[in-house]
């Protein structure tokens, strides 16, 4: 499994099995299945929800309801709050939370 350590370093850490979002010193399992991914893009997908509320979903489709709640609670700070999105779909899609940042500002100046 790959663990993913949200913190300061940003580093990608390596195991095996499922990825694991590291918050603190505690570990997240995050749902990787093709399933779950397709669940999250259908739902990207409704003009019907906010941003908030996508974000929301993302989280408890990816971690679980209870390690989502867990999350919200932990009232992290904007840059890391932003940051742990992209940990979360690099998590689900293999991909380096980095790189998918850099592709989001990309996108957002293009626009």
């Amino acid at each position: 499994m790959r663990i993913i350590d949200t913190g300061i370093t940003k580093e990608i850490l390596s195991g095996d099995n499922h990825p694991q979002l590291k918050i603190g010193d505690k570990l997240y399992t995050v749902d990787d299945r093709q399933s779950t991914f397709e669940k999250i893009q259908d739902m990207q997908g409704n003009p019907e929800l906010s941003d908030k509320e996508k974000e929301r979903k993302i989280y408890e489709l990816a971690l679980g309801k209870e390690q989502a709640q867990e999350i919200y609670k932990f009232d992290l700070p904007v840059e890391q709050y932003r940051y742990f999105s992209f940990c979360v779909m690099g998590a689900i899609t293999g991909e380096d939370p980095k790189e998918l940042q850099r592709l989001a500002k990309e996108q957002v100046s293009k626009n």
